[in-house]
């Protein structure tokens, strides 16, 4: 530092050192140490700048960060998701459709605990973020999408979601744009505070749909899949759907959601395991044996043949009641490891218990074959068809419904009437029931196997009641042992059908708990119908 007021000596002044010490020197001599300095303090500037430019970036954290907690390490390993935006079809009308697709596809798989509503508009953020960026670049995955949230300018999600207002070369289709304005009308509803919420939510929502997918690519053995729903018809529906009001519109929205997992495709059962554990069950239920091969033989071809060639013939059970078709049913649902539904046919509203009910009616939903498959994993669900003897002509007929049902040709493109959409049900096992065969319509017996079940014998019912015993005993933790006098007694009355007998052994088995009894006495009925006195 210089002090030019000095005048100690001419040709001279104070110089003074960072340490604030001060020395008598020649101008000239100053000078040049103040140009040195100069130039010291220029190269300073740009070695620091040089180093700032060369050393990485350190981001703030993010707004999405803040809400819900930094996730690299979750994000680098989502690298590996199957994602990629250049599947999106740009400047065509399948834009929409294809990114609806990729979206459901992602977020039936996510492990994130999300109410319907919240889901709904997650699949929304994602489907209109996945256009945006696919337009903007061509490209990309799940990665991006993230990091569109995570983008440090963005201080707040109501800032994130204005983005959406803007005119955007993504949704300039008609069907895209229609898209784009009903997505805006829903954003503008939420409160800055549910803002925040959707956008944290979301991108916990869609970085935990990419972990099971991470770890199922360990799996060695692929189960055969086929298709059963369209990703373009359901993309369709989805639009739709969303037009809806009230709660028709957020069930609707969910199950579709489902439907789309694996594209649409469900997987088909493993037909040799079937036919192993079928096998076990002959030997158990004597009465059942003749249909359980028929199955067998299905089972045996369907698995020779391509997934496309997947049919198992309908069965028709006859009998009286209680004698176990049903049973049979359940048997060969845990055989092939599928779920299983039951329908009555001789309802009144069977018909749209089936095909659903049209989306513009008060009340309507979807029909139970559409749900069965899009919230299942399998193609091949067992379905009951129960009294088929018992329909009768109604305002809206079953009949019609059921023939399509089984035909090989027509369950291919069976119609779901809430999604107004067409789907393949033509893998789904169904086994029908009937006291009779008198009145079974003759047009659906042309499109099934009958066959006749017997009544089960003394050894097959006491096996069953001790197997009912036997469950009992594992839910309630019970020691209870059932009373061999009685339980022979039971299990030699044929003219008892086998609802009654599992009902009274429930009855003996609840009074032994009441009384802290070990043995459980069952109330055998007289031959007349008549209740025994006493217990025997």
């Amino acid at each position: 530092m210089v002090n030019e007021d000095c005048n100690i000596a001419p040709g001279f002044t104070l110089y003074f050192s960072k340490r604030n010490q001060r020395f008598l020197l020649p101008i000239a001599t100053v000078a040049e140490l103040v140009s040195e300095a100069d130039l010291a303090t220029q190269k300073a500037v740009a070695e620091k700048a040089a180093s700032a430019a060369a050393a990485p970036v350190v981001m703030k954290t993010t707004f999405v960060e803040s809400k819900s907690g930094p996730q690299h390490e979750n994000i680098l390993r989502l690298r590996q998701v199957d994602f990629d935006l250049s599947s999106i079809r740009t400047d065509t009308k399948y834009d929409l459709s294809d990114a609806m697709t990729l979206a459901s596809r992602l977020l039936a798989q996510s492990t994130a605990a999300l109410d319907r509503a919240s889901a709904a508009m997650s699949n929304d953020l994602l489907v209109a973020i996945s256009m945006s960026l696919a337009y903007e670049h061509g490209d990309g995955n799940l990665i991006d999408v993230l990091n569109f949230l995570r983008d440090p300018l963005w201080d707040s999600a109501a800032q994130i979601l204005q983005e959406f207002f803007q005119p955007q070369p993504a949704f300039q289709q008609p069907d895209a744009a229609h898209w784009m304005s009903v997505f805006c009308r829903k954003i503008r509803k939420l409160t800055t505070g549910e803002k925040d919420t959707l956008v944290a939510n979301c991108y916990k929502h869609w970085t935990s749909a990419g972990q099971p997918i991470i770890k199922r690519r360990k799996s060695t053995k692929t189960p055969a899949r086929t298709q059963v729903f369209d990703p373009d018809d359901l993309a369709k529906a989805t639009m739709r759907v969303g037009e809806l009001k009230d709660d028709r519109r957020d069930a609707g929205a969910r199950i579709l959601q489902n439907a789309h997992a694996n594209s649409g495709n469900r997987t088909l059962p493993d037909t040799k395991a079937a036919h192993v554990r079928l096998e076990a069950a002959k030997s158990r239920f004597e009465n059942l044996v003749e249909p359980i091969e028929r199955l067998q033989i299905d089972l045996i071809l369907a698995g020779a043949m391509k997934p496309g060639n997947f049919r198992v013939t309908p069965l028709l059970l006859l009998g009286d009641p209680g004698i176990g078709k049903t049973f049979l049913a359940t048997q060969l649902a845990d055989a092939l490891g599928v779920s299983t539904e039951k329908i009555s046919a001789g309802g009144a509203q069977g018909g749209f218990q089936i095909t659903g009910s049209h989306s513009s009616w008060t009340g309507s939903r979807p029909g139970m074959l559409f749900s069965l498959l899009a919230d299942g994993d399998s193609a091949a669900p067992v379905v009951v068809i129960d009294e088929v003897d018992k329909i009768h002509d109604a305002q809206f007929p079953v009949l019609p419904v059921l023939l399509d049902l089984l035909d090989a040709d027509s369950s291919k493109q069976f119609k779901d009437e809430f999604f107004e959409l067409q789907f393949d049900v033509s893998r789904i096992i169904f086994v029908l029931t009937a006291n009779s065969i008198e009145n079974v319509p003759p047009a659906l017996l042309s499109r099934v196997e009958a066959f006749n079940v017997p009544a089960p014998g003394p050894v097959q019912r006491l096996r069953i009641i001790q197997e009912t015993a036997e469950i009992l005993r594992s839910k309630t933790k019970r020691k209870i042992t059932l009373d061999e006098s009685t339980v022979n007694s039971l299990s030699e009355r044929v003219d008892i059908d086998l609802r009654r007998v599992t009902r009274l052994v429930h009855e003996a088995f609840t009074r032994a708990m009441q009384a802290s009894d070990t043995v459980a006495r069952i109330a055998v009925p007289k031959q007349d119908g008549k209740r025994s006195i006493g217990f025997h």
